[in-house]
């Protein structure tokens, strides 16, 4: 019997924002969460081929990974990518007829903590920020509600929510393998976010849930500023804004 949770960073977090993998690892840790990492033997859980069309190698892959978690027997996977998350919640299901592991999204893990008290906050924070709903989280997975609670759980924290938000939330240009096959137009899509739908708000972050809206919003942040003059938010992760804030 291994270790009774496995985190999976995801290809995104691993490779791009490795320091976000830290901090994750690190709340675990801090938690008492008894957590093993595939490290080198972690493979791409297919999403990306399931955006591409191509389900036979997906289906091929997801054999591979099913059989790679389900060796360690873990109790639950833990991931911070709702790419990730979707994958394994409906892809594998639908494509294999099994999903021999439960998964759950960080933030249901980090809410949990929080109403059993496991998890408490200083009461230092004097923050105005607003949320990013990621598609894959919100549209596709219908996690709305739980990202908002951990925000409105934290002491002096003021959530600000955008016009477009939920159900109506415009994408941050990233996903979709958008951003590797038309990188133009997905930056273009992630300075609209920010110059039309944040920057209004007068808020000190922008705060999301998926490491692939954290990249591309840093980014949209850093070209808005230099083209449109708005202001230079902080994009931070709800487990950054977590890790940060915990006493």
């Amino acid at each position: 019997m291994g270790s009774r949770f496995l985190y999976w960073p995801g290809c995104t977090t691993s490779y791009l924002l490795p320091e976000l993998s830290e901090r994750m690892g690190g709340l675990l840790g801090r938690l008492g969460i008894d957590f093993k990492l595939l490290s080198g033997k972690e493979r791409c859980c297919g999403y990306p081929l399931v955006l591409l069309g191509d389900y036979e190698s997906f289906s091929s892959l997801a054999v591979d990974v099913v059989d790679l978690i389900s060796a360690e027997e873990p109790e639950a996977v833990i991931t911070n990518c709702p790419g990730c998350y979707r994958c394994f919640t409906e892809f594998y299901p639908r494509f294999l007829g099994r999903n021999s592991f439960k998964v759950m999204h960080s933030t249901r893990l980090i809410y949990d903590a929080i109403k059993d008290g496991k998890l408490r906050f200083r009461n230092s924070a004097k923050l105005r920020i607003t949320y990013h709903d990621p598609c894959d989280l919100g549209r596709h997975s219908g996690i709305y509600d739980v990202p908002r609670n951990i925000l409105t759980s934290i002491p002096g924290v003021e959530l600000v929510e955008m016009e477009r938000s939920r159900e109506s939330a415009r994408c941050c240009g990233g996903g979709g393998l958008l951003r590797l096959s038309i990188s133009q137009l997905s930056t273009q899509i992630a300075v609209t976010r920010i110059k039309d739908d944040i920057a209004p708000l007068n808020v000190d972050a922008i705060v999301t849930a998926c490491p692939t809206c954290l990249k591309n919003l840093r980014d949209g942040v850093s070209i808005s500023k230099l083209i449109y003059d708005t202001k230079d938010f902080n994009v931070l992760d709800i487990v950054e804004l977590v890790d940060m804030l915990i006493e």
